[in-house]
């Protein structure tokens, strides 16, 4: 390995990648409780979600295309509370898409434990409209997953991250790492 590479991630070529982290919990993460805040653990996951981005192409595709992913929605599963210095993982992988949503699942784990989880639903949107993720794919050359999750008929968005995140819930409460 060549002194770069040791700081420059390697380009992935699937959006179904597991991406994962490592943290510790600092004094600057910690509420009143002196436990991580809520909202501190939706920013490791952010950090995440945003290498997949970089490491993918997505961002330079993105900047040159003048398109946009935000995230639309959240649910997010609270398990345990991480402590001062801890050392804990973030993962992030996309297990669903349709038409114009894709949906990653954000796992935070420590010592192979399920701490907190969260499903995001991220449209791709230009000028204020959703795009087909099919003609950003291919715009891009490169590949959606195989679908982890069982597919089913989707009808109700509520219920396609409810059952998400059980699915997700079952995958790793039984101390399987992501």
């Amino acid at each position: 390995m060549d002194f770069y590479a040791q700081f420059v991630p390697s380009r992935i070529h699937s959006f179904g990648e597991r991406i994962t982290h490592q943290y510790r919990v600092s004094l600057f993460d910690l509420d009143e409780y002196f436990h991580m805040n809520n909202a501190r653990y939706l920013t490791y996951m952010e950090l995440g979600r945003f290498d997949l981005v970089i490491r993918s192409g997505f961002f330079r595709y993105a900047l040159k295309n003048k398109i946009m992913a935000p995230v639309v929605n959240t649910t997010i599963i609270y398990r345990r509370s991480l402590q001062p210095f801890q050392k804990f993982s973030v993962s992030n992988q996309l297990v669903y898409w349709d038409e114009t949503s894709m949906y990653v699942e954000s796992v935070v784990m420590r010592r192979g434990k399920l701490y907190t989880l969260a499903i995001k639903e991220i449209r791709v949107v230009q000028n204020g409209n959703a795009v087909p993720l099919n003609s950003i794919t291919q715009g891009m050359g490169i590949d959606l997953p195989e679908l982890h999750y069982p597919v089913i008929l989707i009808q109700d968005k509520k219920k396609l991250v409810k059952d998400l995140l059980q699915y997700a819930e079952t995958k790793y409460s039984n101390g399987n790492n992501p």
